[in-house]
């Protein structure tokens, strides 16, 4: 690199990091030591600084109130056999022993956790509406419902995913008549027997426990209110497969961690819990790659199945309660 490289890399990186004000007083500092230096700046000089400072500018992102890691992928890719090849190195983060143990939830909430049951089939499963994110919005992606991509069974935000900490802000938009409404004015109009939310995998990344439940609990305080005799329930996050590429932010130590969280958050909110993170989990601690799309993260159409398959043996316990009794039949 040139003197003149050198200095224009200078001058860029002070003003990106300090601001117009800092960075003038900064560059002032350094062109006097450039004046009075009879020789260019080795790499250990103020340029060496600037290297690292310029490091910092473009690793560290600033303070904001928004999330740290934005939203994955909305639009899942078209399904592939392998995960596509890659030179990075990835540090991949499978589950522990003990620290993801359902049968310990089982027994601290077995009133929250769902149990198995017989099949509920498709009745049980059409009258189920899904809230979440990307993670969810593979089901009208690959057609998994009735109505295939015409299903009014799915519900996320235009852009495809649905952040925990923006979920009682965002509007999702809503396949019966096109339109776009917040959760609670969504709910309060369909007022669906069934409610599967499946929200935090981006949470997880950026959310401590506190958070993830305040934001969390608002969500369900407002659905009951605005359907009070809407069924919840709280689907656990998916793993990730091994080869996912963000397990700096989202792996499945946290993601299991989470779940935890929303296991408690449905006790606490009187709602269910189902944990299809379980059934989705291979004996590496990572989701198998047979269920992935390629991107690591989000499911294929097996993937789905195995998640379907596990919602209809899963019911709750009060679906078809509400429904009105047969009629009598006239005795002749």
């Amino acid at each position: 690199m040139t003197y003149t490289e050198k200095t224009k890399r200078m001058r860029t990186a002070l003003i990106a990091l300090l601001g117009t004000a800092a960075a003038a007083m900064v560059l002032l500092s350094v062109a006097l030591y450039l004046v009075h230096s009879d020789r260019e700046p080795a790499e250990t000089d103020a340029f060496a600084v600037l290297d690292t400072l310029e490091t910092r500018a473009v690793s560290t992102p600033a303070e904001s109130t928004a999330p740290a890691v934005s939203p994955e992928t909305t639009l899942p890719p078209p399904p592939v056999t392998q995960p596509p090849e890659s030179s990075e190195t990835t540090a991949f983060v499978s589950v522990p022993a003990g620290v993801y143990d359902p049968g310990e939830w089982e027994t601290l909430y077995p009133d929250t956790v769902l149990d198995e049951t017989a099949d509920g089939g498709q009745e049980y499963l059409d009258s189920i509406v899904f809230l979440g994110d990307s993670t969810t919005y593979g089901l009208l992606h690959y057609e998994m419902l009735a109505g295939g991509k015409e299903t009014a069974q799915v519900w996320t935000p235009v852009a495809r995913t649905l952040t925990l900490s923006r979920a009682n802000y965002d509007k999702i938009l809503y396949p019966d008549d096109g339109e776009e409404y917040l959760i609670k004015d969504a709910v309060g109009m369909k007022k669906p027997a069934v409610l599967v939310i499946t929200l935090g995998v981006n949470g997880v990344s950026f959310m401590d426990e506190d958070d993830f439940a305040s934001s969390y609990g608002r969500l369900i305080d407002d659905i009951k209110t605005a359907s009070p005799d809407t069924l919840v329930i709280l689907q656990s996050i998916f793993p990730v497969a091994s080869h996912y590429d963000k397990q700096h932010a989202i792996n499945n130590v946290k993601i299991a961690a989470a779940n935890g969280w929303i296991v408690k958050i449905a006790a606490d909110r009187g709602v269910k819990y189902l944990d299809t993170y379980s059934a989705l989990i291979g004996e590496d601690g990572f989701l198998p790659q047979d269920y992935q799309n390629g991107d690591g993260m989000h499911l294929n159409v097996a993937g789905f199945n195995v998640e379907l398959d596990y919602v209809r043996r899963h019911q709750h316990p009060d679906w078809g309660m509400t429904a009105p009794p047969p009629a009598a039949p006239i005795e002749p």
